[in-house]
């Protein structure tokens, strides 16, 4: 049985790789609630939860920049990061600093994807997603709980 989020959430993806939307999806569908690109259609309103699944090469891109400066707490209580690439230091501090500085809270648990390869494909293993979503359980029974 797939967990369904107790909490308004979302997830939204950042990233031209498939996988990366691959994993977005798999959360969305695993917990009952809506997947979408970074910019959205619709932009996020009182989310308790917003996982945000992003690939980074250096410094985020303009409109993921501009999206996490609109994350104010009216859009999103607290954000939870989902990153393809450890090494990315600087961009993961610059991305959580925007959101902190719109007031949002960033969870500290960031989960780390093994970075999937150029030509990898969008298939994740089964593995895979029972992995990021018992992450994105904890991360939803912690906000539930406060």
């Amino acid at each position: 049985m797939l967990p369904v989020s107790p909490i308004k959430m979302r997830v939204m993806h950042s990233s031209p790789k498939a996988k990366i939307r691959t994993f977005a999806t798999a959360l969305g569908e695993a917990f009952n609630c809506p997947c979408h690109d970074v910019p959205p259609a619709y932009s996020c309103e009182k989310e308790r939860l917003v996982i945000l699944v992003m690939s980074l090469k250096g410094e985020p891109s303009d409109t993921l920049r501009r999206f996490c400066i609109e994350l104010t707490p009216a859009r999103a209580y607290n954000v939870a990061l989902v990153v393809d690439n450890k090494d990315q230091v600087k961009g993961i501090e610059s991305v959580k600093n925007i959101l902190r500085e719109a007031g949002t809270n960033v969870i500290d648990d960031i989960y780390y994807l093994k970075s999937p390869g150029l030509f990898s494909g969008a298939k994740i293993s089964f593995e895979e997603r029972t992995a990021i979503v018992r992450w994105a359980q904890g991360i939803v029974d912690t906000i539930k709980s406060k």
